[in-house]
Order: structure tokens, then C-alpha cells, then sequence
């Protein structure tokens, strides 16, 4: 307790000191002995246990700490940044592989490597471990097996020490998509074995304080509430070795101070600022902001099941009405994009095309009038209190929505309210963030359009779509899912079960001497790729 008061109170200093200008990056701290990069984050990581890591903090740690079965490749944009390539599949914890010629079957043979802090192996043994527990502890993991065809323990075999062959019960296209997310990595077996009880036979409780993994850096110290620090593995696999032989992660509740720490130089990166604080970084000595394109949509979801909603005609007129260009202009300063459709302007198969919708109030007013409702009516919009852009892109829609005779009420919930507003269907209207992750038009659908699906939280439905659907799930080739996508963006798009706002960037603060930045599908830090350049 004293130690963490004492480390609290430290830290304090240095953000006074920074506020004083007292701090200069040039300065040498104990932090330069050896290679350190310290990250300002505003919480605590929630757990080290990836299958029940739900939180972009966890899931960032996690995918640091922790060897995921394959990753994507990635190619410098020449814009101070690299970006993954879905199309270049590289092995992690899986070394290499053979997919049988249907798709239904995949022979993984996994990688000589070492868990970080046991030094046991890791085996095929360990493999077939992460779908028992997937599957034992009825987690998020178990989503993602289950979405790539793999149902059962039974379809996954050791048939090797290091071989594990896996049977699809279909085509699986997103095997390779799915099995990168941060929670798809072997954990250490036979170490999990100690620490399992009766009442928790999958070790749950010990994994969230305790990493198990394999990957290219490993917990060192957690201090809950001011810092973790991770270690290089120095076991790891690939090479060249981690340039940061230590990062440091230190818990900066204030988003205000994280950005004052980074302009001075006490910390070389710091996340989740707000849109105000990254402008006012733009061009300060030393500081870089990175802006990359993302598929991270806002989407504004209507309630279909229900008036005014239920009506296709009152839909199409709010997604005529909406001031698309002033909020890519106004909210996002023009870094973000215009959205065109269910599939984001940046994914696989998306067709500019077939986007028939432009800022028209008189074509709204119109729509308006065949609905019946000519005269107007009034709504509800719920959004997630305390985040600003929401909050900005309501009062554009709000104002722009009255010129139609369209009155909007902005109503702002809990994160635990809405949340659990969305899965009961109660918003009449809702508006969020959604980052599709997995660049597939089919995953998209079976996630959010498909009839009764996980997070379908206007409640459409369309058994066209539902068909459509169902077979981009089981397709590989690119030209037939082209074919079935291009069909399935022109219902979606027709039916207007949601507004499409704005693709928004991922913007990233850290000091300009940062550099080997790779932006990934998840906006996740991934650690292993920066380093620290001397001008």
C-alpha cells in the first residue's frame, strides 16, 4: 500500500512538474537505462484472461502478453504508419498449416516456443486446452470457434505432439480472421492445472490476475490502480527482439493530464484522448497524432419493430435528411468518411454504387408524405452519456431532422442503461459505434442483420437478406461472395433498418521519435513492431 501511495504521489510530481514546464523531453530519467516506452492509459486493465476480456484496455494487454494463432501481415502506407493486409495470412502460436481443398479441414502444426513465465513448452496438448476451455467456460472464445464451423471438442484432435488437425463441419472463410483476435491464443496448460479448484475447474479467477501466455511480452508487475509493467520475452520466437525491453503502462485517470505528460516528454504515448486534445497536439514540438481510416461505423439504429420505425418509407426519409458532410465536416474536422451502406467504404466488397442516398429534404418531405406523415412526428434518440461525439453528431441530426417536421429528443443513458437497452429492444432509436473487425460482409450480416442475431438491435428482419447471408457464411470464393454481397448491400441499403453516419479514424498521440506504428483491424497498441529513433 505504501509502495503504490508513494508511486501515486510520484507521478503526481512529475504532472505538476510538467504543468510547470519543468520537464523536458530531452531530460534523462531512470526510465532510460534500458529501452522503455511508457503508455498513459485512463483505467485499469479489467482482466488477463482473454476469453473474458471485454474491454479495449484488457483486450490490448492481452494481445501483447499473449501468442494468437495467426496474425495479419501488414505493409507501410508511407504516411508515418503501416496497415495489416487481410489478404497475408502469418502464423504466430501456429507455425504453418494445410487446408484441405473443400475447406472442411485444417492441419496446424504449432510453433517451438516457450510460456513466458514457466518455460514449459508449448504443445499441441495446449492447443486442444483453448477449445475445451473455450467451449467449458461458455465464452466469448467459444463465439469465435462456433462462428468458424468448429462446434465441438470432437472436430479438434491432437494428432501429433506438435499437430493439431481441426475438422470444419462447413466451409469456415473466417477461420484465419477469427483466430487472430487477441483471445484466440494457447495458454499454458499444465501450469492452469495447478490452480484449478472445485468451484473453478477452468482457473478463471487465477488467469485474470495471472498471465499464462507465450507472447512477445509477459507481466513483470501490476500495481492495480497506478501501473503494470511488461518485460521483452526473451524466449520469444521471432526476430529482430523487441526494441522496448520494458513497457510501462501507467494509469492517468485525467485525460487532460495524459495529453500534458506527452507534449513534455514523460510519457511517449498517450491513449484515449479526446477529439479537442488531440487538435490541440497537433503540431506541438515533439508530438505526432496519427490519424488512420478505420471500419469503425456510427451508426444511428431504428427500432423496426415498432411505429414510427416499422415504416421502410419514414427510414428512407430520415436517411435523406442526414447532414452527412457536416458531420464528417463539422465533428470530425474532415478526418473521418462519409459512410455509404452496411459495408464500410474501406471493406471487401463494398460498391460506392449502390449508395442511392444524398442530404435531400425535399426527397425526405416527400417520403414523409407517402408514410403519412406529412405533418411530422416526434422520437427518442438514446445515446451513452459522456461521449462527446455522440453528443455533437445528436444535435446536428436534431436540428437537421426539424427542417423535415421531425422533432428528436435526445436522451442521454448509462453505458449500463443503454447496453442493456439495446439487447432488449427498448430504444426506439439508439446511436453507437461499430467496428467491424473482420472485413467480410457476411460476418457483418450473421453479427447484426441477420434475423435474431447476436447484436441485430433494430430488430430487421428480411428473409432474403437471411439467405443471403447464410451463404456468404459458407463462401470462399471471392467472385460468388462479390456476387452475393453487391445483392445483399442493395436490400439492406433499400430497407434503411439503420442511418450510417461516419467512418471514423483512429486517431493515436505519442512522441514523434515513435515510429514502426501498425495500425490494426481492432485498434488495438500492438507493442512488439515500435521503437525509438534518434533525430
Amino acid at each position: 500500500m505504501l509502495r503504490n501511495l508513494l508511486r501515486s504521489l510520484t507521478f503526481a510530481v512529475i504532472i505538476a512538474l510538467a504543468a510547470a514546464g519543468l520537464i523536458h523531453p530531452s531530460l534523462p530519467t531512470a526510465a532510460q537505462e534500458e529501452p522503455t516506452l511508457t503508455i498513459a492509459i485512463p483505467s485499469d486493465i479489467e482482466t488477463l484472461d482473454p476469453p473474458f476480456s471485454r474491454f479495449q484496455r484488457s483486450n490490448e494487454t492481452n494481445y501483447n502478453i499473449y501468442d494468437q494463432f495467426f496474425r495479419y501481415g501488414f505493409h507501410d502506407t508511407g504516411q508515418g504508419y503501416s496497415i495489416y493486409d487481410v489478404d497475408k495470412i502469418e502464423g504466430e502460436a501456429i507455425e504453418s498449416w494445410k487446408l484441405s481443398d473443400d475447406y472442411k479441414s485444417i492441419v496446424l502444426k504449432v510453433r517451438a516456443n516457450k510460456f513466458s513465465h514457466t518455460g514449459n513448452p508449448v504443445t499441441a496438448e495446449d492447443i486442444v486446452y483453448w477449445f475445451k476451455r473455450a467451449y467449458g467456460t461458455d465464452s466469448g472464445t467459444k463465439f469465435n470457434a462456433v462462428t468458424s464451423n468448429i462446434e465441438s471438442i470432437d472436430q479438434v484432435k491432437a494428432t501429433g505432439p506438435m499437430e493439431v488437425t481441426i475438422q470444419f463441419s462447413k466451409p469456415s472463410p473466417w477461420f484465419f480472421y477469427l483466430f487472430r483476435d487477441q483471445s484466440q491464443a494457447p495458454q499454458d496448460s499444465v501450469e492452469i492445472a495447478k490452480h484449478v479448484t472445485s468451484d473453478d475447474p477452468w482457473a478463471s479467477k487465477w488467469l485474470a490476475k495471472n498471465d499464462a501466455g507465450s507472447g512477445e511480452y509477459y507481466v513483470d508487475s501490476w500495481e492495480p490502480g497506478v501501473q503494470m509493467v511488461l518485460k521483452a520475452n526473451p524466449n520469444y520466437w521471432a526476430t529482430p527482439p523487441a526494441f522496448f525491453r520494458k513497457v510501462v503502462l501507467k494509469i492517468v485517470p485525467s485525460s487532460a493530464n495524459r495529453a500534458l505528460l506527452l507534449q513534455q516528454g514523460a510519457v511517449d504515448i498517450a491513449s484515449d484522448l479526446s477529439t479537442d486534445e488531440l487538435d490541440s497536439l497537433r503540431g506541438s514540438q515533439g508530438v505526432k497524432v496519427l490519424s488512420v481510416p478505420t471500419r469503425n461505423q456510427m451508426i444511428l439504429g431504428f427500432n423496426v419493430t415498432k411505429p414510427p420505425f416499422d415504416n421502410v418509407k419514414v427510414r428512407q426519409a430520415l436517411t435523406y435528411a442526414a447532414p452527412y458532410k457536416a458531420i464528417v465536416e463539422g465533428v470530425f474536422k474532415g478526418r473521418a468518411q462519409v459512410s455509404e451502406g452496411p459495408v464500410p467504404v474501406g471493406g471487401q466488397f463494398h460498391d460506392k454504387s449502390l449508395w442511392t442516398y444524398t442530404e435531400d429534404l425535399d426527397k425526405a418531405k416527400a417520403l414523409l408524405k407517402e408514410a403519412g406523415m406529412d405533418k411530422g412526428f416526434e422520437f427518442t434518440l438514446d445515446i451513452t452519456e459522456g461521449i462527446p461525439v455522440q453528443e455533437q453528431i445528436a444535435v446536428l441530426l436534431q436540428d437537421q431532422f426539424s427542417k423535415i417536421g421531425v422533432t428528436m429528443k435526445i436522451n442521454k443513458q448509462t453505458s449500463a442503461a443503454f447496453a442493456d437497452g439495446l439487447g432488449k429492444l427498448t430504444h426506439q432509436a439508439w446511436m453507437r459505434d461499430l467496428l467491424w473487425y473482420v472485413d467480410d460482409p457476411g460476418y457483418t450480416g450473421v453479427l447484426f442483420f441477420k434475423t435474431g442475431a447476436v447484436v441485430n438491435w433494430t430488430g430487421y428482419s428480411n428473409k432474403d437478406v437471411d439467405k443471403l447471408i447464410d451463404q456468404m457464411v459458407v463462401t470462399v470464393n471471392k467472385d460468388q461472395k462479390k456476387t452475393l454481397a453487391t445483392e445483399y448491400q442493395k436490400l439492406t441499403i433499400a430497407d434503411a433498418p439503420a442511418l450510417y453516419l461516419a467512418e471514423m479514424p483512429f486517431e493515436i498521440a505519442m512522441r514523434d521519435n515513435i515510429q514502426g506504428y501498425v495500425q490494426l483491424p481492432d485498434n488495438l497498441l500492438w507493442y512488439y513492431p515500435l521503437k525509438r529513433v534518434t533525430k
